[in-house]
């Protein structure tokens, strides 16, 4: 697995995924995408168009932050928002929203947690790709992993539930809530505010569902 490349595209014709499977792992793969890189006029489009998900009129806090999203997306400029994604999660120095777990759960990037998560990666079979200038516990890493265990691949099938559930506990549920806080609290995103509320409803709906699964 190529993590925080291969993601981005989805894995329509994984064997034994149920549709509503297929969709959770589309949506990692989408929030995957959106915090690894600034989306292109077309992502924007696709967002903004898409008719895959809170179809049937739904008012829930999900499909409220969706549907915010799409119209924050009908609204972009694509330029703008690689600019604010660029000033919000590069800058020059320190930059003001961190993206990396390691961070909210030891204070200081690049400590146990990664070292953590990297050793368990390695017994998945997982690894960094060779062009990914992110280090493993970056949110969209995380995410793309999720997708992976969740939609499988040609060559390995999704994961059970209970290994799904483990790694979004301790990888994801642990501090994504502080990760959405900063992202909607800092002065320099826009945008990406509605990507955040977007990823704050899923990752509940992701922690409930498998608590209960």
């Amino acid at each position: 697995m190529k993590m925080m490349v291969d993601a981005r595209e989805s894995n329509s014709d994984a064997r034994g995924v149920l549709p509503e499977d297929q969709a959770r792992a589309e949506i990692y793969a989408l929030l995957g995408n959106l915090f690894y890189r600034p989306p292109s006029a077309e992502l924007l489009k696709t967002i903004a168009t898409s008719q895959t998900l809170c179809n049937d009129g739904a008012d829930s806090g999900f499909c409220r932050a969706w549907r915010a999203l799409q119209e924050a997306a009908a609204n972009a400029d694509a330029e703008a928002v690689k600019d604010e994604f660029d000033t919000a999660f590069i800058g020059t120095g320190r930059q003001p929203v961190m993206l990396y777990g390691s961070f909210y759960l030891a204070g200081f990037l690049n400590e146990k947690p990664l070292a953590q998560l990297r050793d368990e990666l390695t017994k998945m079979g997982l690894a960094r790709s060779g062009s990914s200038h992110e280090t493993e516990d970056h949110i969209s890493a995380l995410c793309d992993v999720m997708r992976f265990l969740i939609a499988g691949d040609q060559d390995a099938p999704p994961a059970a539930l209970d290994v799904q559930r483990d790694f979004f506990r301790r990888h994801i549920h642990s501090w994504n809530t502080q990760l959405c806080d900063a992202v909607s609290g800092a002065s320099q995103t826009h945008f990406y505010k509605h990507v955040a509320l977007f990823a704050r409803e899923f990752f509940a709906i992701e922690h409930e569902s498998l608590d209960h699964a």
